[in-house]
């Protein structure tokens, strides 16, 4: 970056600090960072950019092939005498609050740190990850892409902290974040993440979570969702309990995963209990599910849903063809990309990628779906990425197998 441009996002975010820090010292090596003379205000500026196309190829679905913003966000975080704020802004999510990501103040308390405001509560491995950091373009099913639809982001209180080799999370939130409307709706959600092993070659990582949330008042539809061909493509409704009518929903998933050099594996299984217990018209069945029920449906009161319980688990893998090894992030409980060390051809690192991912409704007949994707990621430096993911989807309840091609084009900083 020229000097000039530097210079220009550092008074930006030095006018963002109080008047007292206005004598501060600037840093760019790896980023920009301002830090006041005594120590007591700092700021940072960060983002990245994910930009991807989709190819389908159709069955009965007919998803559009398009590009896509999947991500275009910026973040401001530093400290303010002991504590510690962050700002994220995701402009590809639409308006202000909807693009509000991680929003909150954290303060060191134990080992760890307690946070208020909007963040991810603390449950499945693969939604720890972060989005910069995930070997596929999308998480699977036992994440916000699958089991927690629409339930990334949550409005609440929370503690993290790393204890000898456990890494633990713990969140009491409400049903919405700043995107949603405003709803009397609670949950409440812990992760424990043990790494008996953790070296520079080889690490073994095993965890559990559970999540509990109770709809209430405005509190939007809680539900699961299953995107088997991939992002902008067909998706099938696993499960629904209506915000409206006051039902909860529990969650206990549990994770195994590992890495001994080049190589890596992680896999999940998680159950989730959606309460039931309303009607939904045959007509509104097919609409919202896809197909017609596969039960006999009262000619009154119309199809009868129960209470449902949903187990999805997925089992994916990796291997660095340029001997790279993928690092864990102990504060996490999840693991990074490997270190990039520009070994592989036209100077970057590269990593071959599959996984198999599956959801399915225990309490109705065929009412399932999956997904294989194999990939390839280039990983040209430290702050630059692309990916290659194809996905052939399965949908038994429909009988869709429509299949996608994904790329994407990345950048952090």
């Amino acid at each position: 970056m020229k000097r000039a441009q530097k210079t220009l996002l550092a008074l930006s975010i030095v006018g963002m600090l109080p008047t007292a820090a206005m004598a501060g010292n600037a840093e760019t090596k790896g980023g920009l960072k301002i830090t006041s003379d005594d120590g007591n205000f700092s700021g940072s500026l960060g983002g990245r950019i994910h930009f991807d196309t989709y190819l389908f190829d159709t069955d009965i679905e007919d998803p559009t092939s398009t590009t896509d913003f999947r991500r275009a966000r910026i973040t401001l975080k530093g400290n303010i005498y002991d504590w510690r704020y962050v700002l994220e802004q995701d402009f590809a999510a639409g308006d202000t609050h909807a693009g509000f990501r991680d929003v909150f103040l954290a303060h060191e308390f134990l080992n760890g740190e307690v946070r208020i405001g909007q963040f991810k509560p603390f449950r499945s491995m693969s939604e720890m990850t972060s989005s910069n950091e995930i070997t596929f373009l999308e998480r699977p099913f036992s994440s916000s892409t699958g089991l927690f639809d629409g339930h990334q982001f949550q409005q609440g209180i929370g503690w993290t902290g790393v204890l000898d080799c456990f890494t633990l999370g713990m969140m009491a939130f409400n049903l919405r974040d700043a995107g949603t409307p405003r709803n009397e709706g609670v949950g409440a959600s812990g992760r424990l993440a043990w790494h008996p092993i953790n070296t520079d070659y080889k690490t073994l990582h095993i965890g559990t979570s559970v999540s509990y949330e109770n709809a209430n008042q405005d509190s939007t539809d809680i539900l699961a969702e299953a995107d088997y061909a991939g992002r902008r493509g067909p998706s099938q409704l696993m499960a629904l309990t209506p915000g409206d009518l006051g039902g909860d929903v529990s969650t206990v998933g549990l994770e195994l995963a590992g890495s001994y050099g080049p190589l890596y594996l992680q896999a999940e299984y998680a159950i989730g209990d959606f309460e039931g217990n309303y009607y939904l018209s045959e007509f509104d069945y097919e609409d919202w599910f896809g197909a017609p029920a596969p039960f006999s449906c009262d000619p009154d009161f119309g199809c009868f849903i129960g209470n449902q319980t949903v187990h999805t688990w997925y089992v994916q893998g990796s291997w660095m063809l340029t001997g790279e090894h993928k690092t864990y992030n102990v504060k996490r409980g999840a693991f990074n990309s490997a270190k990039h060390t520009g070994n592989g051809l036209w100077g970057g690192s590269w990593e071959l990628t599959a996984r198999y991912d599956t959801m399915e409704n225990r309490d109705y007949d065929f009412l399932e779906a999956s997904s294989t994707t194999i990939g390839l990621n280039y990983y040209a430096n430290s702050n630059i990425r692309f990916m290659v993911n194809f996905i052939f989807g399965d949908d038994d309840f429909t009988g869709d197998e429509t299949n996608q091609l994904g790329l994407r084009a990345q950048v952090r900083w």
